[in-house]
């Protein structure tokens, strides 16, 4: 069974542990953050090494998961070997900087999110290979890309999750002050969004909006509110988000 390390314990990396936790996939903790290292090998069996080449001495996939600015410095100097998969979590480093610290290791860059913790992670990664296919799997679904570039982009994904978080609580709050349960709210506003998506899914050979218009009927609710959303520009404006959050990514990798 392939073995996983991961360097930079902390929210994120303990996400990861928890969804890989059901494989039984054997892991391997560098020290830092040494309270949440001993308390994820005493939960879910991880072996706590002594540094962080220990860690790349164990392991066959070794996640990095300091901050950005850290991943390459961290990486350096450490005892990489042929076969072996460096898969970075951080957003901005450019994969020949990452590939440049691991070698002869193959640099992987990904983006999962805090889901994985409970299975539920979509991470896209680049460049494709089986190897951390199979692990990113053990935590979610993942998402192969064919180019840099095309990662770049998949990667501001993890922002776009974060946002549903404050849509959620958006329209669950409305629900409250109109009088209805607020657990009752957000399970609903939650399973709506689910609903959707999982729709979107279903009929992935169509335009998310031509599923919106199958449903929605002159003089209905879901026009009225549809007019307002236009009329205020609400929906483009998550455009202008995510460009935000490219522009950030590439200040990230510049070290900005």
């Amino acid at each position: 069974m392939t073995t996983v390390g991961i360097i930079g314990v902390g929210y994120l990396g303990e996400c990861l542990v928890e969804g890989m936790a059901p494989s039984k996939t054997p892991i391997v903790l560098s020290p830092r953050n040494a309270e949440r290292a001993a308390r994820l090998a005493k939960q879910y069996g991880c072996a706590v090494a002594q540094d962080n080449a220990e860690v790349v001495a164990a392991a066959d996939v070794v996640f990095l998961a300091t901050r950005p600015a850290d991943i390459v410095s961290t990486a350096k100097g450490l005892p990489w070997r042929g076969g072996q998969r460096a898969v970075s979590i951080a957003a901005g480093i450019e994969l020949d900087d990452i590939q440049a610290a691991v070698g002869p290791a193959l640099a992987v860059r990904s983006m999962p999110i805090a889901s994985s913790r409970i299975g539920a992670s979509p991470t896209a990664f680049y460049p494709p290979d089986a190897m951390t296919e199979e692990v990113l799997s053990t935590f979610g679904t993942a998402h192969p890309v064919q180019t840099a570039e095309q990662f770049e982009t998949a990667s501001i994904f993890g922002a776009y999750y974060g946002w549903i978080y404050a849509f959620l609580d958006e329209v669950s709050g409305w629900a409250a002050k109109n009088g209805l349960d607020p657990v009752t709210g957000r399970e609903l506003a939650a399973r709506m969004t689910q609903s959707a998506a999982a729709a979107v899914i279903a009929n992935s050979d169509r335009a998310p909006i031509d599923l919106l218009n199958d449903l929605m009927t002159q003089g209905g609710i879901t026009a009225a509110g549809k007019r307002v959303l236009d009329a205020t520009g609400a929906i483009p404006h998550w455009s202008e988000a995510l460009d935000a959050a490219a522009v950030r990514s590439r200040q990230i990798g510049k070290g900005e």
